[in-house]
């Protein structure tokens, strides 16, 4: 078996014990960790097994797992921070909205600052116009907010739609509130999820949010 190469952290122990849990076993190192094998192993684990975890150490996820040299499962640094962000955020806007009609939480960013209802008034409306978006399908690329008739006609096409939402119009919006659920909308049209949460200029407004208001 060949050990990827350029991955060092990495750390080697023996397995002291074995037990099954579910469709897998819960395995007990000598340094005193445990760490839950999938049902889906390749190899058995079994006490005396050379344990090779591959991740950050403790407190971090464990992104690769060899036993006795047959791989368990195992992805790049880079895989698993790809993965990650995938899993936190979603693969794109149209699993970002998914994810907000089936009422999980998503993360967004703080656009009001003026308290928990008026922020969730302008999410609601952030994603009820990510959902016309989508439907319509607008080619952002053809888009020059300065001076375009195809932004125009896209934009107010959008506002149209906000008056015409039944959501929308039952949240009695501000201006100010439609124009950042406006910008908030776009940008996730634009730029997805990951991207907008990986954005340094936000990264101290980031919040959680879902459709079913507590």
């Amino acid at each position: 078996m060949f050990y990827p190469v350029n991955d060092d952290n990495v750390e080697e122990t023996k397995i002291k014990s074995v037990n099954v849990s579910g469709d897998g076993w819960i395995i007990l190192c000598d340094t005193g960790y445990s760490f839950c094998v999938p049902g889906d192993s390749q190899i058995v684990p079994e006490p005396g097994m050379t344990a090779r975890f591959h991740g950050k150490g403790k407190g971090y996820a464990v992104r690769g797992l060899f036993l006795d040299d047959v791989e368990v499962f195992y992805s790049t640094e880079m895989e698993a921070k790809e993965k990650n962000e995938i899993d936190m955020y979603g693969a794109d806007t149209s699993e970002w909205l998914s994810r907000w009609d089936e009422g999980k939480s998503v993360w967004s960013i703080e656009m009001g600052g003026l308290g928990p209802g008026y922020e969730q008034a302008i999410q609601i409306t952030c994603a009820e116009t990510i959902r016309h978006l989508l439907k319509k399908q607008y080619d952002e690329s053809l888009w020059d907010e300065e001076n375009d008739v195809v932004w125009k006609h896209d934009r107010d096409e959008t506002e149209s739609m906000s008056f015409e939402n039944p959501i929308i119009k039952n949240l009695g919006l501000l201006g100010a509130q439609w124009g950042a659920a406006f910008n908030l909308a776009l940008k996730f049209y634009r730029n997805g999820p990951i991207k907008i949460m990986n954005d340094v200029a936000v990264k101290d407004r980031h919040i959680q949010v879902s459709r079913v208001f507590p």
